[in-house]
């Protein structure tokens, strides 16, 4: 999904566009930040339906001021994973295969998500 489809809203878990909206929901909204997370201190944003939908949302805008070290790049992965665990805990996909790394001045997360019948989907990267 290149491009914003006003379809992908409503389109059901069970289609390569639903799925590829509800990864792109988790990652791009803004997860509340925990006790031990780096960040100001003053607002641990989220996002306004955070209270009612669980587990949607991602912590790696707190990783929006640091530096590109190895340490940033495991904690952006173990964020985007936190945050997509959820289609596997309620069977949506058998597994999500994530990798993170730099490229010129940007970490790069790529996502391959695999359905319950083993078919893999086509590799979100953001």
């Amino acid at each position: 999904m290149s491009v914003f489809d006003l379809k992908a809203i409503s389109e059901p878990l069970t289609t390569q566009t639903g799925l590829a909206h509800a990864i792109l929901q988790s990652l791009l909204n803004y997860s509340k930040a925990q006790a031990n997370d780096r960040f100001d201190g003053k607002n641990k944003q989220g996002w306004w339906a955070e209270g009612m939908v669980s587990g949607i949302g991602c912590r790696d805008w707190t990783l929006s001021r640091e530096k590109q070290t190895e340490d940033t790049r495991k904690r952006a992965l173990r964020y985007t994973e936190q945050s997509l665990e959820w289609l596997v805990k309620d069977n949506h996909l058998k597994s999500i295969d994530v990798t993170a790394y730099y490229q010129d001045d940007r970490l790069i997360r790529e996502i391959i998500p695999t359905l319950p019948d083993g078919t893999k989907l086509e590799p979100v990267v953001l």
